[in-house]
């Protein structure tokens, strides 16, 4: 019994020894290699940036901004009218074709002048034998063989002749009817033999070479027309961009529409501008080269209008925004920033006046 307890009291000593030899070996790679990365990783975990909210940034500098008026108009001929006989009378002729080019002067329609000649042939007669008594009555009032008013009467009577030939020659014009301008004929209205009076259309006639653009602006861009000033347009059957000049205003605006009228001159000598047709005008009221543009995603929209973010001193400001005209992705911006102002374009509703902000992206 004696030697049992002996062995035992032995192998508790040995484990207690192995116990105590383990404790110290393990014991200082616990507290030295795991305690210190623990340290560490606690004190990345309070950082302050991770605390930040990160958006895309975007800076403000000075762009050169078209603001254009974007409205539509109507083409029309530079001269124009509808040619008219002014006497009734029976159409003899026709020398133009229609559709045709013509030029300034071209005698277009003749009309029945038979009468016309017939009276003055007459008057001829009546004017030959009136100079014959004129001269002699002359020489009798040389040699005062007639009084002054024999000879007065004779004379009267030679010019009352010449009045009415000058008549004939007026009226006999009126039967030829002369393109009043260079351009293009119409359709025919009537033909060969047709009785016409003046309000008889007998073909249109169009000076073509150049154009008319008509269009309104409204009363609030009136004052930014200018005599000169160069418009762009389009129409419906060409593709092809189109310029004009402004040369006339109407001096008041439109009581109904609170607009104003405005006329333009378009060169045509292809003529691909057709008359009647309608057009698509991009008209340039100022061109400013330091304005802002900004992208529209950075727009907060708000009982006032619009708002965005500016970044100042790491944190977010809120700026209220007065907007100008917009395209494609970007808005001009009136009121709010300034060139060199640091805008952020996203994380938008994450954002509150006064809140850090950590910059991501820089466009």
């Amino acid at each position: 019994m004696e030697s049992q307890q002996s062995i035992r009291t032995v192998s508790l000593m040995i484990s207690i020894f192995v116990l105590t030899i383990a404790f110290f070996v393990f014991t200082p790679k616990l507290f030295s290699n795991k305690a210190e990365p623990v340290k560490k990783l606690t004190t990345a975990a309070v950082a302050p940036d991770d605390h930040r909210i990160p958006a895309d940034v975007f800076v403000v500098k000075a762009e050169t901004i078209t603001d254009e008026l974007q409205t539509t108009g109507t083409i029309a001929a530079n001269q124009e009218v509808d040619l008219v006989s002014e006497v009734a009378r029976k159409l003899t002729r026709i020398y133009a074709r229609e559709g045709s080019y013509v030029t300034q002067g071209t005698l277009l329609f003749k009309l029945d002048d038979a009468d016309l000649l017939a009276k003055k042939k007459k008057i001829a007669l009546q004017e030959k034998l009136a100079r014959l008594d004129e001269k002699r009555f002359r020489e009798l009032l040389a040699t005062e063989a007639v009084n002054q008013q024999e000879y007065d009467q004779i004379a009267t009577n030679l010019s009352v002749l010449q009045a009415e030939m000058a008549i004939v020659d007026v009226e006999l014009a009126k039967t030829e009817i002369r393109a009043p301008f260079s351009g293009r004929l119409g359709l025919n209205k009537v033909d060969v033999g047709a009785y016409v009076t003046p309000s008889t259309v007998l073909t249109a006639l169009d000076d073509v070479s150049r154009v008319e653009v008509a269009f309104t602006v409204p009363e609030k861009y009136a004052s930014a027309v200018r005599i000169g000033q160069t418009i762009q347009f389009t129409t419906e059957n060409s593709n092809q961009p189109f310029r004009g000049s402004v040369v006339a205003t109407e001096p008041k605006t439109d009581l109904n529409t609170r607009s104003l009228l405005v006329k333009a001159i378009s060169e045509n000598r292809n003529g691909k501008l057709v008359p009647g047709s309608s057009a698509k005008i991009a008209f340039t009221l100022r061109t400013s080269t330091d304005g802002i543009l900004i992208p529209t995603q950075a727009l907060i929209p708000n009982a006032k209008g619009y708002s965005s973010f500016a970044l100042k001193n790491g944190k977010a400001e809120q700026r209220e925004l007065k907007t100008g005209s917009r395209s494609k992705g970007t808005v001009q911006i009136l009121e709010g920033l300034s060139l060199g102002d640091t805008v952020l374009t996203t994380n938008l509703l994450r954002l509150e006046p006064g809140v850090a902000v950590r910059a991501a992206n820089v466009n």
